[in-house]
């Protein structure tokens, strides 16, 4: 067996046995209430959710709705579906809470329009930081790229977006399309 195929070998079973063990600690949570397998579950993913919504968002709005999320999980934990990836389905209320939170607040602005999808905000000159870059990207892309960036398949990403996976694919080829192009000119 080639080096690359045991390369992928193991990250296919460590990814497996992730997913494993996060169902068997959510079931754990689920069933009996234990909160020590809840603690492990949050010290897993807290940071990898606290910085998905960190980059969607600002410090605050992501420190709010990722505590929003968690006390989501302890209320709705009868309404998991274990088909699904426990990462997958916390991104997803992660997602919709926090366009909630920008709903509520009056700064939500869904930017479907097709003429800025290949576009960005003017970035100054001295801002080429990559994360100032990802900032400047509209919403929908920088998600689709942000959660791609977490590990997220592309059907993961479309479950959590709710949309089609074609249209992951074109806000994720949009987003680095236009990463590149700026990244470069900086």
């Amino acid at each position: 067996m080639g080096i690359a195929k045991l390369g992928f070998l193991r990250t296919f079973l460590k990814s497996e046995t992730a997913t494993s063990c996060n169902e068997t600690l959510f079931r754990r949570y689920r069933q009996t209430g234990d909160s020590a397998a809840l603690s492990a579950l949050y010290d897993q993913h807290c940071n990898n959710l606290y910085y998905y919504l960190l980059v969607m968002s600002d410090p605050n709005t992501a420190a709010d709705v990722t505590q929003k999320v968690w006390l989501k999980v302890m209320e709705s934990k009868q309404d998991y579906q274990s088909q699904g990836r426990f990462q997958a389905w916390l991104f997803t209320i992660g997602h919709r809470m926090l366009i909630d939170e920008f709903r509520q607040s009056k700064r939500w602005q869904a930017d479907t329009d097709p003429d800025s999808l290949g576009s960005v905000a003017p970035v100054s000159d001295n801002q080429t930081d990559f994360h100032q870059l990802l900032k400047h990207l509209p919403f929908t892309q920088r998600e689709a790229f942000s959660l791609q960036q977490e590990g997220f398949s592309l059907q993961d990403i479309a479950s959590i977006c709710d949309v089609p996976v074609e249209t992951v694919k074109t806000r994720l080829r949009y987003a680095r399309n236009t990463l590149k192009k700026h990244w470069k000119t900086s």
